[in-house]
């Protein structure tokens, strides 16, 4: 199992004994089935992106905290609406980098940073990790929770 998805599974048990709550309570919170909050703790199964901003919506907490890249958990919500996608898109642009050369560092294809660009795929959370730390920015700006970097 990747450590950027053991941080996140450690943040989870954290919160669940510190709040004495369950993984059926948690699950209800957080609108995911059971099995799969169980498949998470166990290392068998990743969450998706999405899971991960519900999670750390329910627990009022920084993704960048879920994910121990900082100790602070708390995050200041966005002013303006944005999505990965046009936060991506603005990094990309502002580094002046072509999708082909960013694909080889990144080891994915051109289509898919496509797809991230068009917001029609978003990444797991393990590589929104690593593209905060190649941009120095927090996994919360890229994924639109924040506007600050």
């Amino acid at each position: 199992m990747d450590i950027i998805i053991e941080h996140f599974i450690d943040s989870i048990k954290s919160y669940l004994n510190i709040h004495q709550m369950t993984v059926t309570e948690f699950s209800r919170k957080i609108g995911c089935l059971e099995r799969c909050i169980a498949h998470w703790l166990d290392g068998t199964k990743t969450p998706s992106t999405e899971y991960v901003l519900k999670v750390a919506d329910f627990m009022n907490c920084s993704v960048d905290f879920l994910f121990e890249r900082t100790e602070n958990p708390i995050y200041h919500p966005t002013k303006t609406l944005s999505c990965f996608s046009e936060r991506l898109s603005a990094l990309i642009k502002n580094g002046n980098q072509s999708k082909n050369a960013l694909a080889k560092i990144w080891k994915v294809e051109p289509s898919t940073i496509s797809k991230w660009i068009q917001g029609q795929r978003i990444p797991k959370p393990d590589t929104v990790y690593k593209l905060a730390d190649f941009y120095n920015c927090s996994m919360d700006y890229l994924l639109g929770r924040t506007d600050l970097l």
